[in-house]
C-alpha cells in the first residue's frame, strides 16, 4: 500500500505501539483521587458535571466532555483512561505529519520519538484528568500558531483561512480546559507583537473577545484556590530544581542527581539555537513556565507535579535540539537517554498511590463519613454504601471561614451515636488534609476514634481510616 510507503505513517505505528504497550504493561488500571473525581462526577450527567466543575479549581470543558462520552460508553476505568491514550497517540500525530512543517522533519522524528518513550508523557496521557486534553489542544494551539507567524502576503487562502479557525477554536478550547494555559495564549500574542505580524495579531484579538465572557469563570476559580492557601504539591521550593526535572523526564521525586544534570545540560545546549521563529518560542515558552512554575511554588509553598505536563512539548523539543548539537556523540547520548527512560517507566508507576482496593474493600456497603464532597468522590467511584460528607468548603461552595465550618463539623461528630468510618487525606510533611490545615480535626479523630488504620505510607497521598463509635 502506498501509505505504508511514508517512513512517518510507520514511524507513527511503532511510537503508538509503544505507548499502548507500555500503558497495558505498566499503568495501574484502578483510578482514584483526583482522577475520581473527574470519572464520578462526568458519570452523574452533564448538568451535575457542569455544575461540580465550577465549583473546582479547573475550568469545565474535560468533565463536559467526558460525561458526553459516559452517555454512550460505559464508565470503567479502562475506557476513561483508553480516552487519554487515544489523546497521547493524537499528540504524537500532530507532531509527525503537521509540526514537521515547522520544527524539521528530523525534529519532528526525534521528538515524538522521545515523547513516546517518556514515562511521563505515558504517566499524564494515562490518567482521567485534563492535562491530556490540554497538551493535545495546545499542540493544536503552536501548530496554528507556528503558521499564522509565517503569514506574509496580503489576502487569504483556504489553508489561511482553515488555520486561522484552528487557531482560534484550540484556544478558546485549550483556556476551557486548564487555566494554566491561558499564559501560552498570551505568549504567542505577545509573538506576534514583536514580530509586527499584524495580520496574526488580529486573529489573536478576535480569540481574545470571544474568550472575555468566560474569563469570569477563571477569576472565581482562582479566587477559590487562594482561598485555600496551603499547599498540596508534591515540588517544594528548596528542591525545586531536581524534582522539577525528576518529574519532567522520569516521573519519579528524589532522582539521583546525576542522571538529572544529564537531562538539563543537554536541554540547556538546546535552548542555545534560536535560528527558527520555532526555536525562539519554544525557548521562550519553556523559560516563563519555568519562571511561572517557581512563583507559584514559592507563593503556595508547592507546586502540583501534573502542572509541568503542560511544558512537556517544548522541554522535549529543546532536549532533542540539545542532542542534534552534538554531532558527534548523538547516537550515544541518544541510546543513553532511552535507557534512563525505558528503565524508569515501570518503577514510576510502583507504589504511585495508596492501595486503592485496600481502602475500597473497608468502607464498601459500609457508614463512611469524609470531610467534604470532593474527598468522598475521591475513594467511592464504583461503589456503593452509606456514604456522606460533613462540610462544604470553598471547592463546593464560596464559604472561607473554613475554621467554623471544621467547629462545626466536630460538634456534628460528636453527635452521631452509631458506628462509622471517617475517611482522612494526608499530604505533605505533616500528614494533614488541605482542608486541616492545623490539624485540628485530626487530633480529634486521633482522639476519639476506637482504632486506625493508615494505608499508602510510603507514598505521598497517605489515608487514615478512623474507626468511631464501634464499642458502642
Amino acid at each position: 500500500m502506498k501509505i505504508f510507503k511514508d517512513k512517518r505513517f510507520i514511524l507513527f505505528l511503532i511510537l503508538s505501539t509503544i505507548l499502548i504497550i507500555n500503558f497495558i504493561i505498566f499503568v495501574p488500571k484502578f483510578i482514584w483521587g483526583d482522577e475520581a473525581w473527574s470519572a464520578k462526577i462526568s458519570s452523574m450527567g452533564l448538568v451535575e458535571s457542569i455544575k461540580n466543575s465550577l465549583n473546582d479549581f479547573h475550568p469545565p470543558l474535560y468533565h463536559i466532555l467526558l460525561s458526553l462520552f459516559l452517555y454512550i460508553f460505559p464508565d470503567s476505568s479502562i475506557f476513561l483512561k483508553l480516552i487519554s491514550i487515544i489523546l497521547g497517540i493524537s499528540t504524537i500525530y500532530i507532531i509527525i505529519f503537521k509540526m514537521n512543517k515547522f520544527l524539521g522533519d528530523l525534529e519532528a522524528s526525534y521528538l515524538s520519538f522521545l515523547l513516546s518513550i517518556s514515562p511521563f508523557f505515558l504517566y499524564i496521557f494515562s490518567i482521567v484528568r485534563m492535562y491530556s486534553l490540554s497538551i493535545f489542544l495546545s499542540s493544536l494551539s503552536l501548530l496554528s500558531f507556528f503558521y499564522l507567524n509565517n503569514i506574509t502576503k496580503a489576502g487569504s487562502t483556504k489553508e489561511e483561512k482553515k488555520y486561522k479557525f484552528l487557531y482560534i477554536i484550540s484556544n478558546i478550547l485549550m483556556m476551557l480546559t486548564h487555566h494554566l494555559t491561558i499564559p501560552l495564549f498570551f505568549l504567542e500574542g505577545f509573538y506576534f507583537l514583536i514580530k509586527k505580524n499584524l495580520k496574526a495579531l488580529k486573529i489573536f484579538i478576535i480569540t481574545f473577545i470571544i474568550y472575555l465572557p468566560f474569563s469570569y469563570i477563571f477569576y472565581v476559580q482562582l479566587k477559590r484556590r487562594l482561598v485555600l492557601s496551603r499547599g498540596w504539591g508534591n515540588i517544594l521550593p528548596q528542591g525545586f530544581i531536581s524534582d522539577f526535572f525528576s518529574y519532567l523526564f522520569l516521573n519519579s521525586k528524589g532522582v539521583s542527581l546525576i542522571l538529572i544534570i544529564i537531562f538539563i545540560i543537554v536541554l540547556i545546549v538546546g535552548m542555545m539555537k534560536f535560528k527558527t521563529d520555532a526555536q525562539k518560542f519554544l525557548t521562550i515558552y519553556f523559560l516563563s513556565y519555568l519562571l511561572m512554575f517557581y512563583f507559584i511554588t514559592i507563593k503556595f509553598g508547592s507546586l502540583y507535579f501534573h502542572y509541568i505536563s503542560l511544558i512537556i512539548l517544548p522541554s522535549y523539543f529543546l532536549l532533542l535540539e540539545g542532542l542534534i548539537f552534538y554531532e558527534k556523540y548523538k547516537e550515544k547520548i541518544l541510546l543513553f537517554l532511552i535507557i534512563i527512560l525505558f528503565v524508569f517507566t515501570p518503577f514510576s508507576f510502583i507504589k504511585a498511590y495508596p492501595e486503592i482496593n485496600d481502602i475500597q474493600n473497608e468502607i464498601k456497603n459500609k457508614s463512611v463519613l469524609f470531610l467534604n464532597k470532593y474527598e468522598m468522590y475521591r475513594f467511592t467511584f464504583n461503589i456503593e454504601g452509606d456514604f456522606k460528607f460533613i462540610m462544604d468548603l470553598p471547592l463546593n461552595n464560596f464559604t472561607i471561614d473554613t475554621e467554623e465550618k471544621l467547629n462545626f463539623s466536630i460538634d456534628m461528630l460528636n453527635k452521631i451515636e452509631k458506628s462509622f468510618i471517617f475517611i482522612y487525606s494526608g499530604v505533605g510533611s505533616d500528614l494533614l488534609s488541605i482542608y486541616d490545615s492545623k490539624g485540628k480535626l485530626k487530633k480529634y479523630l486521633e482522639e476519639n476514634s476506637d482504632s486506625k488504620k493508615l494505608i499508602g505510607i510510603y507514598s505521598e497521598y497517605p489515608v487514615y481510616i478512623y474507626f468511631l463509635n464501634s464499642m458502642k
